[in-house]
């Protein structure tokens, strides 16, 4: 066990409890999230200027500022909502610290606010897995995301998966420019073992999201078997820099949806 990580793992946590504390003007019961997605989509990425980065222990967590937020007038569902992100994100950074096998993931069910938006953007889809749409709305392409957002996601299909062998599936990955996926952004106990990233841009309908916040994903699927899935969100979340604030959350739900 890494005492020292641990350690900073629950300093981080109290450190969050404190700095995060809800002012009394912030304190609102819990809401049902409805209404236009791209407005709360919008209203999400305006609350950019009141999120601030605090470090502890090495590593970056968010704080929203609430009341500032609230004085200027962002709507209390949107502050709510917000709120609950930033929580689930820190929760996310936590879980990646600790490094353990027995340390746990937070489950976005865990957070009903943001649970419901992920149900609400995932209702608004018109087009589900299969081929991409070529739906552009071009008086809004130019403010929609290059790496893509809940209302216009990039891209809007699941990768198709592209069949390949060798006689050593990992070390022709690890030739092709791949590596082992990082536990926390691979699913199940051991996944890093057959899992593989390649960080990548991605050009789409909106523009190019600059590498590596996309990947190619490379996965051994027998002893001399392996596929490839090209240009997918990178759900090595904590390796780049972030193209807005809540892109965590935004990857989670892709890969969740895709």
């Amino acid at each position: 066990m890494n005492t020292k990580k641990y350690f900073l793992a629950f300093l981080l946590v109290g450190v969050l409890l404190a700095v995060q504390a809800w002012p009394a003007s912030a304190r609102m019961p819990a809401q049902t999230i409805s209404g236009d997605l791209n407005q709360i989509v919008t209203d999400l990425s305006l609350l950019e200027p009141y999120i601030h980065y605090v470090e502890v222990g090495g590593v970056q967590t968010q704080v929203l500022d609430a009341d500032a937020a609230l004085a200027a007038g962002f709507s209390n569902e949107v502050i709510l909502l917000a709120q609950e992100m930033v929580a689930f994100q820190n929760d996310l950074v936590v879980a990646d610290v600790a490094e353990s096998t027995n340390s746990r993931s937070p489950k976005v069910d865990e957070y009903p606010e943001v649970k419901q938006f992920f149900d609400l953007a995932t209702a608004n889809l018109t087009i589900r897995d299969g081929a991409p749409s070529s739906l552009i709305v071009p008086n809004a392409a130019a403010s929609i995301p290059p790496c893509g957002n809940w209302s216009y996601p990039v891209p809007n299909f699941t990768p198709g998966r592209y069949n390949f062998s060798a006689s050593n599936p990992t070390n022709k990955l690890i030739s092709w420019g791949f590596h082992h996926t990082a536990r926390y952004a691979c699913r199940g106990n051991g996944c890093s073992a057959i899992d593989f990233t390649r960080g990548r841009s991605y050009t789409g309908p909106y523009g190019t999201c600059s590498s590596p916040r996309f990947r190619d994903e490379g996965v051994i699927s027998g002893p001399t078997a392996f596929y490839i899935q090209y240009g997918e969100p990178n759900p090595e979340i904590h390796g780049y820099i972030w193209p807005y604030w809540n892109w965590g959350s935004y990857v989670l739900w892709w890969h969740n949806t895709y």
